[in-house]
């Protein structure tokens, strides 16, 4: 099938040459601050205090309001690609990968990810449904981003990075603005707020947002798939005027709905004509939920600054299809595949207190918190199921923080721990010392030792299900069996231990970096890392994964019954026995040329090796850990103010390659490396209104970015696009 051609990239490409001969153009308000300025401008909370990024110990990174906004991202992963050394790739329309420093996959679970302080990651999926996070673009005021560990402060799961998305305020979102795009691949949607004053003091804002997407092409046929998605959010926000304090009152619902292409394990009999040992079924998921959210900060005679945060947030996510792998208790045929859901619904009470204080040379900040999870998984029926469907746990947590000024406006030392009791994996210490020195007021050196864990879920550690089915000859060179090829089903079974004991994850991370403002015009920022993960999630295959009377069966059947019909399983086991290593870094320079023109460019790198232990299903984990994260990105990004109305974004970006293995035929798929181009050209129309177009993946018209395994779902490739978009303020 020959695709659609466009001459929108040969139009935009123009767009951005004859930009030079606008060089004489007025000045941007933003384009026009110093780097000091932007630094000062940019403050951020990661430390659970307000701070400029030039002072913290950390690789720390804030996408700012007018970032976003130039950028044209149309949801939080797009505008994460801003960010040196994140992993961000575009698995379908609907759905993303986002990490940090690799482990890059579909529920990336060693990224801890924050609304306004409160905890987005899913215990049902140990990850973020980053579909689900539809935040309202023009919303947010900006997105923190820490690289590396930040389980000190924050705790479990924030192993290999933590971000925080922050929205505005109710007090600065004051009056009407409405938001309206529309572009390629029925691309639709629409945002409005309204800001007003409270009678009793204080101030309030409403919004809702509304959004429908078409599908992506097949990776292998070109078709437009039926992975697109229709969602909806409101919200309200309350700031009521107190004494002696400042209460923030938040509460949001939305629902998402969409479908996907899986594609699971099956026996020879059940399988597609097309893809033997394995089916593609259509999946609907309807993802819904809502969010209370409460916070409290004031300031005691003594100077200490305490918040009180407390959320209860419930969340729903149900995935209906045709689904098994046809295996199961009755021989030959075994049980056929049949319409089921899956999923399951969560609800979570989050309680967080904390108090900062200065004293001297001390700024100690401490804190508590109390989380309360309740869910219900629904699994497929037998051979697939879960130990107690239902379940809750309680988590409790304390830390401690001291920045100690050693030498004044020169040296400081960070020290610091969480102590945590985790429900599902017990009590885990995660400490934390980091020094900070500034030889001079524009050049900053930095250092951290850290220790952190990632705690799983009940699906990985306590499920069984068949994860794997194929010829069984395929196993005879390593079996030393002679199994007749094609004939027989040979399923992998993967199954709780018989005492299961689930162990965190952990990680040692030393880390480095430097800044250094050149000039006004001038800065860079860069860092190196290494960490050591041991008790990682994977498999092993049991000490016997066939026994002797399965074989014997299995034979017997296919003598009565012929080819196709009969199969045997291979036991295999959860556990938390793998090693890997990870090191790499990142480095960025901003330039500003002239005051028309700001350059931002990055490099990343990323290494992981696994410690290999000759298991097939161990093995075959960390295999994909190793090359599931492109090992080089690159970044250019161009803001151009072409006039004092008309304003030009360039962003350049390139990934190298990665490969992905598929746990349905543990096959390996490479994905080339690609380059995408994006622009935006906008026009402020008046003060309060702005109109742009953007063109996205300009230099291909598709290009695959990402291989889903966990599940295996079918491959989408990136289209070239283009949207229009109005924001008015009224």
């Amino acid at each position: 099938m020959k695709r659609p051609k466009t001459s929108l990239w040969r139009w935009t490409l123009l767009v951005c040459a004859v930009q030079a001969n606008l060089a004489s153009a007025a000045t941007n308000e933003f384009l026009d601050m110093s780097l000091e300025e932007l630094v000062d401008y940019r403050l951020m909370s990661m430390s659970r205090k307000e701070q400029r990024v030039a002072d913290m110990a950390a690789a720390a990174y804030v996408i700012s309001a007018d970032e976003i906004r130039r950028s044209g991202a149309q949801s939080i992963p797009e505008a994460l690609r801003m960010v040196p050394g994140l992993n961000v790739a575009q698995i379908s329309r609907n759905s993303w990968a986002v990490s940090s420093r690799g482990f890059n996959e579909r529920f990336s679970g060693k990224l801890l990810v924050q609304v306004d302080g409160r905890s987005v990651y899913s215990p049902l999926f140990s990850g973020v449904l980053w579909e689900t996070q539809d935040t309202m673009m023009e919303d947010i005021e900006r997105i923190e981003v820490i690289r590396g560990p930040g389980a000190a402060l924050w705790g479990t799961n924030a192993m290999n990075g933590v971000i925080n998305i922050v929205t505005r305020s109710a007090a600065s979102s004051q009056g009407n603005l409405l938001s309206a795009t529309a572009g390629s691949g029925d691309l639709a949607s629409a945002s409005l707020r309204h800001g007003g004053v409270l009678e009793q003091g204080g101030h309030y804002k409403v919004y809702g947002k509304v959004g429908t997407s078409g599908g992506s092409p097949e990776r292998t046929t070109g078709v437009i798939g039926q992975d697109g998605a229709q969602q909806q959010r409101v919200g309200v926000r309350l700031e009521p005027q107190v004494d002696g304090g400042q209460l923030s009152l938040k509460a949001e619902m939305y629902q998402h709905r969409s479908k996907d292409g899986w594609v699971t394990p099956s026996v020879l009999a059940y399988s597609d004509a097309a893809t033997p040992f394995s089916r593609d079924a259509l999946m609907s998921a309807k993802d819904q939920g809502g969010a209370l959210q409460g916070r409290y900060a004031w300031k005691t005679a003594e100077g200490a600054e305490n918040v009180l945060q407390a959320s209860i947030d419930h969340d729903s996510a149900i995935h209906t299809g045709v689904w098994g792998s046809g295996a199961g208790a009755l021989k030959p045929l075994g049980t056929a595949p049949a319409l089921m859901s899956m999923g399951g619904e969560k609800t979570d009470i989050d309680v967080d207190f904390q108090q900062r204080k200065i004293d001297g040379d001390h700024d100690f900040i401490w804190g508590l918190n109390l989380r309360h999870t309740r869910d219900n998984l629904i699994l497929p029926v037998s051979p697939y199921y879960l130990r107690d469907g239902k379940d809750q746990r309680l988590s409790y947590s304390a830390f401690v923080h001291d920045e100690i000024t050693l030498v004044p406006e020169r040296f400081k030392l960070i020290l610091g721990s969480k102590f945590e009791k985790d429900g599902l994996t017990g009590f885990n210490v995660q400490p934390n010392a980091r020094v900070l020195f500034t030889p001079s007021q524009n050049e900053v050196y930095w250092g951290a030792l850290s220790r952190s864990v990632r705690s799983p879920r009940r699906t990985e550690s306590l499920a069984t299900i068949d994860i794997n089915a194929q010829d069984a000859a395929s196993l005879n060179a390593r079996t030393g069996l002679n199994l007749p090829p094609y004939l027989l089903t040979a399923v992998t079974q993967v199954s709780p231990m018989g005492t299961p004991s689930v162990q965190a994850e952990k990680a040692v991370s030393l880390e480095g970096g430097w800044r250094k403002q050149f000039s006004n015009f001038l800065s860079i920022d860069s860092s190196l890392f290494y960490t050591d993960y041991s008790h990682l999630r994977g498999g092993r295959m049991a000490a016997n994964p066939i026994s002797p009377l399965d074989i014997q069966q299995a034979l017997g059947c296919l003598s009565q019954f012929g080819p196709g019909a009969c199969y045997f399983t291979m036991a295999g086991y959860n556990s938390n026995l793998d090693k890997a290593r990870s090191w790499g870094g990142e480095v960025s320079v901003e330039w500003h040329p002239t005051s028309w023109w700001k350059l931002q460019s990055s490099y990343s790198h990323v290494r992981i090796k696994g410690q290999h232990t000759g298991d097939f299903l161990g093995d075959f984990q960390l295999t994909t850990h190793e090359n599931g994260s492109p090992r080089h990105q690159v970044a250019l990004n161009n803001n151009f103010s072409l006039a004092h109305d008309l304003n030009l974004d360039v962003r350049l970006r390139y990934q190298s390659q990665t490969a992905y293995y598929t746990i349905n035929t543990f096959e390996q798929t490479r994905i080339a490396p690609y380059t995408g181009l994006d622009m935006r050209l906008a026009w402020q129309v008046h003060r309060n209104t702005e109109l742009s177009i953007s063109g996205r993946n300009l230099l291909k018209d598709r290009h695959t970015e990402f291989l889903n395994t966990l599940p295996t779902t079918r491959a989408y490739d990136v289209q070239r696009s283009a949207l229009v978009q109005v924001v008015t303020r009224f």
